[in-house]
């Protein structure tokens, strides 16, 4: 799965595989057949995700607006469910169980979450436009708006209380991040740009319609504010947190034209929260 998903942001072949089946596909197909053997999926987990790519497809080339609405309502319904743990079927394995890297910090677990991946591949493969332009124009930016939001993020999370300075490094941090990379900062990108964003500008009814100024910032902050609701859970500073973190990654989207920044700011904040911080938060905050 997270094989499927890097390979995924590559340059697709158009010739050369067995069928025109793209990389991605492949490893993709081998991912789920495994998942089935070792029961990790079973026929409810299967069916959803059959659905998922179908609904996606389906979305990306329908061109009657009132049956792209019907079909992103239904997408994104989905997708929400399958992020949110909520379909049957779905047996996801612990890498990281009961782990506490920070004096002062609740142990955490880490799950290879084969639902939320899937929502992140799929979204990326079938809805990512054809990215324009020279990509080396979306680095100045990103870098900009990654280092604003990474000081602002975890500048006030240490304000709060919620983490203060703990630089470290360990072998569980070798899986950790590539997982968070994968499995977590594309999959909320993905759904959080692509479907929620974009749908609040009016891309999402009308891909090819440039939105106004005004509405892709109101865009820009409602998505902020959505994201940093799906986090409430952690209770309202974590959500405030989160919220400024979704502000950073829409800001990028916005800006680049390109779903990669957005993943590169979320990526950034999660990293350096893990690397040189408490890790979640400290005990009781």
């Amino acid at each position: 799965m997270l094989l499927a998903i890097a390979v995924a942001w590559w340059p697709q072949p158009q010739r050369g595989w067995p069928g025109h089946v793209p990389p991605w596909a492949l490893l993709y197909g081998i991912a789920v057949a495994l998942a089935w053997h070792h029961g990790l999926l079973r026929p409810p987990a299967l069916a959803a995700l059959a659905a998922l790519f179908v609904l996606a497809t389906a979305a990306a080339h329908a061109q009657n607006r009132a049956l792209r609405l019907l079909l992103w309502l239904a997408l994104a319904g989905l997708c929400a469910a399958l992020a949110l743990h909520r379909v049957p079927g779905f047996h996801n394995p612990v890498l990281l169980d009961g782990v506490r890297w920070s004096p002062g910090a609740p142990a955490f677990t880490q799950r290879l979450n084969f639902d939320k991946g899937s929502v992140g591949l799929a979204l990326l493969v079938l809805l990512v436009p054809a990215a324009q332009g020279d990509s080396r124009r979306a680095v100045v930016p990103t870098a900009a708006i990654a280092l604003a939001t990474l000081c602002g993020v975890l500048g006030l999370g240490w304000w709060l209380g919620l983490v203060r300075p703990d630089l470290k490094w360990n072998l569980q941090l070798a899986w950790f991040l590539p997982v968070n990379l994968l499995l977590t900062c594309v999959a909320e990108e993905a759904l959080f740009r692509l479907l929620v964003q974009d749908a609040l500008a009016g891309r999402f009814a009308a891909p090819a319609v440039r939105p106004a100024a005004g509405r892709a910032a109101l865009a820009v902050l409602l998505s902020a504010a959505l994201f940093g609701l799906a986090h409430l859970a952690g209770g309202p500073r974590m959500a405030l947190l989160a919220g400024l973190t979704g502000l950073g990654a829409a800001l990028a989207y916005t800006v680049t034209g390109r779903l990669g920044p957005a993943v590169l700011v979320h990526f950034a904040v999660n990293a350096v929260h893990a690397l040189a911080f408490t890790y979640p938060t400290l005990s009781g905050r």
